[in-house]
């Protein structure tokens, strides 16, 4: 299933799709997601702090690693990206929260 079949996917629970809010909603998410994965380049950090591949193609049976933009990756010291993927795959939550130094921004 493709990213824009899961954003165009009808909801039981939404709105009308006449909804003016709504419309613009969806245009506003689907920007940003294009955003986030294709202008921003996003790569896999290993627990060592190297940078591991693309975002997305991480082996199989592996804890899930963090994934940060390339610029963000780039710009932190191997120290502090090893930081925030051990933080990211010691949890057993999907979601965890970046370390202060790799809280990514989104541009406006």
């Amino acid at each position: 299933m493709k990213l824009t079949d899961i954003i165009n996917e009808e909801h039981p629970f939404d709105l009308p799709p006449d909804d003016k809010a709504l419309e613009a909603i969806r245009k506003y998410v689907k920007e940003n997601l294009r955003n986030w994965f294709k202008k921003e380049k996003w790569k896999r950090i290993d627990t060592q702090g190297n940078i591991a591949g693309d975002c997305g193609t991480m082996p199989k049976g592996k804890k899930t690693q963090r994934c940060l933009p390339a610029a963000k990756a780039r710009s932190l010291t191997k120290k502090q990206r090893a930081a925030t993927s051990r933080k990211k795959t010691a949890s057993n939550k999907q979601f965890v929260k970046n370390t202060k130094a790799a809280k990514v921004k989104l541009k406006k």
